[in-house]
C-alpha cells in the first residue's frame, strides 16, 4: 500500500463513523409499569420483570404490525411478523433540538421477525428512529443495521441481561439505515419505537447523567493504523540499528532520580 492508499484509509477511518448510538438505562419505580387497553377493559404491565402470562395477555392485545411501503401502511406476515399497539402519547419537548415523538409499542413473540427495510420518514424533519427495548426475557430478535458494506448488530437480550440491574437498552439510528429485527426463538420482545424529528432550540443540559450516548467499538481506525505503525516501527528500528559514531556509545546507567550509579 502506496503513502496516497494509506492516507486515504486513515481519512476513511476518522472520518466515517457509525451512523448509529447505543447503550441502556436502569429503571427505576415504576419506569417500566406499562398501561394499555384490552377490550372493553384496560390493563397493566411491569416490563421489568413480566411473567410469561403477563406477556401472553400483552401481546394478545396487540393488533398484526404492518409496515410502510410507497407511503402506505402493508400487512404481509411473510415479510414483517410481528404485534403492535398505537398510542396517542406525545413525546414532544419544545426546548430541544432533538425531538422525539412515540410511534408505538411493538410485540415480536416466538417466530416473529421483520426482514430488511428502511422506516418510513413521518414527516419533513424526521430524521431517524429510536428503539427502546425493555428486559423481557427472549432469545434472538437481535437489530442488525446495515450501511456502506458495514454490519452492526443490537443484540438487547444480552445486553440487558448483563446489566446488574433492570435496564432498558436503547439504539438510535438514521432513517437511510437499512435494518431488520431476526428470528425471534423464544420468548416476548417488548420494545417502544420513537420518531426522530429536528426541533428549533439546542439544548442538551437536560440529559440524565445515567444516560451516556455510545458507539460501538470500531475496528476500522485501528486496522488503517496497524500496518502504517508496524512499518514506521521497522523503519526506525533499522534506523537505529545503522547509527555510527559516538552516539552509539552505551549510556551511563542511572538511578531513578538521575543520579550516576
Amino acid at each position: 500500500m502506496n503513502f496516497s492508499e494509506t492516507l486515504g484509509t486513515l481519512k476513511a477511518a476518522i472520518t466515517q463513523k457509525p451512523p448509529f448510538c447505543t447503550g441502556t438505562v436502569p429503571l427505576a419505580g415504576n419506569d417500566a409499569n406499562l398501561f394499555y387497553r384490552q377490550g372493553e377493559n384496560s390493563a397493566w404491565i411491569d416490563l421489568s420483570q413480566a411473567t410469561e402470562s403477563k406477556l401472553e395477555a400483552l401481546s394478545a392485545a396487540c393488533e398484526p404490525a404492518t409496515f410502510g411501503l410507497d407511503q402506505l401502511d402493508v400487512l404481509d406476515e411473510s415479510y414483517r411478523k410481528a404485534g403492535k399497539m398505537d398510542t396517542l402519547l406525545n413525546g414532544a419537548d419544545e426546548g430541544k433540538i432533538l425531538k422525539a415523538e412515540l410511534y408505538k409499542l411493538n410485540v415480536y413473540m416466538k417466530d416473529s421477525f421483520f426482514k430488511t427495510h428502511k422506516d418510513t420518514p413521518r414527516g419533513d424533519t424526521m430524521f431517524g428512529s429510536l428503539v427502546v427495548a425493555f428486559p423481557t426475557s427472549h432469545e434472538g430478535g437481535a437489530l442488525v443495521l446495515r450501511h456502506d458494506d458495514q454490519e452492526w448488530t443490537f443484540d438487547s437480550a444480552s445486553l440487558t441481561r448483563e446489566q446488574a440491574e433492570p435496564s432498558v437498552a436503547y439504539i438510535a439510528f438514521f432513517s437511510d439505515i437499512d435494518h431488520e429485527v431476526t428470528l425471534v426463538t423464544s420468548g416476548y420482545r417488548v420494545t417502544l419505537t420513537y420518531n426522530l424529528y429536528l426541533g428549533n432550540k439546542t439544548s442538551q443540559e437536560n440529559l440524565p447523567s445515567s444516560i451516556t450516548p455510545v458507539v460501538p467499538d470500531d475496528h476500522r481506525l485501528h486496522t488503517a493504523l496497524e500496518a502504517p505503525l508496524a512499518s514506521l516501527f521497522l523503519h526506525l528500528l533499522g534506523s537505529i540499528g545503522h547509527i555510527d559514531g559516538p552516539s552509539r556509545r552505551p549510556p551511563t546507567a542511572r538511578s531513578p532520580k538521575g543520579t550516576p550509579l
